[in-house]
């Protein structure tokens, strides 16, 4: 049975109802420009009916209004879409920026009208060796190919260093996304407690959900993401099968580190902290920082293939030829490295058995006199490349060996060179000098030297004890592995290797706008949801204020009913 002041609960009521709209209107009005923020919105509902006796039997009267909950717009299925498309568009984005390093290392473009890129070292050394293959006995010929050599492998290990450089700044960058990764995920936890905490008894923790949903949007920039929500609303975050959130606990990411003399740098590789197992992620920035650091070590590859190619192939050729410092019973120095020092040779190495099985990265065998050999690799092959001391001393010139061999020919028509000690013996891979006798101006060795810059050693005219040093046959003599340059000239394979990093950055430069693009219409699908729109608010600000009016228009009313009924009943006939 309905009371004499039920009426005034009724419009109480509509009044608290209107005016939690009011305030909710303002809260979202408050935060349109914070980040992370999702639109909140009050649910009324009509409150239990009260029983009133009619002429007809039981009626009902409605007793008010009240919030059955405040909610926040969000979606969850753009969120999931979002975090997975946030996670690639950080994979290629931190790989963009690797290139542009990259590139800016191997940049062969001009500088004040002055090329500065080995390309630029190279092709000065090459054109040193045509210049002295046409007049070998002229000083300046010989000093300019000394000195060409010289740039030209500073340039190769300032290049090393600045690529050494460069994975040092992406390891440090991974630690520096680690120590994030585990702050972010310690405080989703953290928030996954206080949520269910607060949520027990019934109720939703708007604004720490939008707090916990804004972690897993940084989160998934650094990883891929795969969120569940519980039954009692907290989050379990996994990533590539690994829980990285579970209710209140985290896990946490650590660096192990490991020197790596091969690249003279040190190695980090990402695990968990509490169990040591090795993590790899799938996508994200942090796989994009791993990758990058691979991709920088197999450009120090290059440099140390081209570096080979000179240990090896070039000094092999070398030492073919003679120099001009009278030694030899005036057939001048051979046998001598151009690279490298006198007592050392080198052999391109292939540990793989077959052609099929793939083939290592750079490895060059260094023999010393005492024939203890040592295998090269990646950095150690790029220092190695010195020009022998023997060549950059005082007159050292003189033992470029640019003249070919002289020859006789018996009666049978063998032909013969002169060895070290003056003695003529068959020797079939010496490069013979022109018309059989050479003078200090034969360039014989020098024209075929300069010609491995842009011949393939397939085609090169090369004698097997070049093609064993380059790498090209096996200890059978058969001819089924790749030398430094994969049997490319120099100049081919350096070509061939930049196209490569022009293609690939450029690759990555399309991804980067395409998920980005992606990024951005899911983003503005997220907000088209969850973003505060200023006019709707508006026009719920004014639906609420008015019918805060009219409520308070009928409170007035019922007041004046009450007060004449109180205070005038009984007054009649006085």
């Amino acid at each position: 049975m309905r009371t004499t002041f039920s009426g005034l609960n009724t419009v109480f009521s509509g009044l608290q109802a209107h005016q939690l709209g009011l305030d909710t209107v303002g809260q979202n009005l408050s935060n349109d420009s914070t980040e992370g923020y999702s639109r909140q919105s009050v649910n009324l509902v009509a409150t239990a009916p009260l029983t009133q006796n009619t002429l007809y039997g039981t009626g009902y009267v409605g007793s008010g209004v009240t919030a059955a909950s405040i909610t926040r717009a969000r979606d969850i299925f753009a969120d999931k879409n979002y975090w997975k498309e946030n996670a690639t568009n950080s994979y290629y984005t931190q790989c963009q920026n690797n290139y542009t390093v990259v590139e800016n290392v191997f940049n062969d473009s001009e500088v004040n009208s002055t090329d500065v890129g080995l390309k630029s070292s190279i092709n000065s050394f090459w054109s040193a060796w045509q210049k002295l293959g046409t007049a070998a006995s002229t000083p300046a010929n010989r000093i300019s190919v000394r000195d060409t050599a010289v740039t030209m492998a500073d340039k190769i290990k300032t290049m090393a260093s600045d690529m050494q450089s460069q994975i040092s700044t992406n390891y440090g960058q991974l630690q520096s996304d680690v120590n994030s990764v585990n702050t972010i995920t310690s405080q989703i936890a953290a928030l996954n407690k206080n949520i269910v905490q607060l949520e027990a008894n019934g109720g939703s923790a708007n604004d720490l959900r939008d707090q916990r949903d804004e972690l897993v949007d940084n989160l998934s920039k650094y990883l891929k993401v795969n969120v569940s929500e519980k039954s009692n609303g907290a989050y379990t975050i996994s990533c590539d099968g690994s829980n990285m959130v579970d209710e209140g606990s985290s896990t946490d990411l650590a660096l192990q580190a490991e020197n790596n003399s091969d690249y003279g740098i040190t190695d980090y590789t990402l695990t968990f902290k509490d169990t040591g197992a090795i993590f790899n992620p799938s996508d994200g920035e942090i796989k994009g920082i791993q990758d990058n650091v691979a991709t920088d070590k197999s450009y120090m590859d290059k440099l140390a293939d081209y570096s080979a190619f000179f240990l090896t192939t070039f000094n092999a050729q070398h030492k073919e030829g003679y120099g001009i410092d009278g030694a030899n019973n005036g057939n001048g120095t051979t046998d001598l490295n151009f690279f490298g020092e006198t007592q050392n040779s080198y052999q391109w190495a292939d540990e793989k058995s077959s052609a099929s099985e793939g083939y290592e990265s750079a490895c060059v065998e260094k023999t010393d006199s005492s024939g203890t050999t040592e295998k090269l690799r990646g950095i150690n092959i790029i220092n190695e490349l010195t020009v022998n001391s023997k060549i950059t001393g005082d007159g050292g010139t003189d033992y470029i060996a640019a003249k070919g061999a002289n020859t006789t020919t018996d009666a049978n028509g063998n032909t013969y060179y002169t060895d070290a000690n003056g003695n003529q013996v068959t020797y079939a891979n010496r490069i013979p000098a022109k018309n059989g006798t050479a003078g200090i101006a034969d360039g014989s060795n020098a024209v075929l030297l300069s010609s491995l810059f842009s011949t393939s050693l397939s085609n090169a005219k090369i004698t097997s004890t070049i093609k064993t040093a380059a790498g090209m046959l096996d200890s059978s003599g058969n001819a089924t592995k790749f030398s430094s340059t994969e049997n490319l000239s120099l100049n081919d394979y350096y070509d061939n290797s930049m196209a490569k990093l022009g293609d690939d950055s450029s690759n990555v430069d399309d991804y980067v706008t395409k998920t980005t693009s992606t990024l951005t219409q899911l983003d503005n699908a997220r907000q088209s949801v969850s973003g505060v729109n200023w006019n709707e608010e508006l026009t719920n600000m004014i639906k609420f204020q008015q019918g805060y009016s009219a409520c308070t228009r009928v409170l007035t009313t019922m007041d004046q009913m009450l007060d004449k009924l109180i205070n005038s009943t009984g007054e009649v006939g006085r």
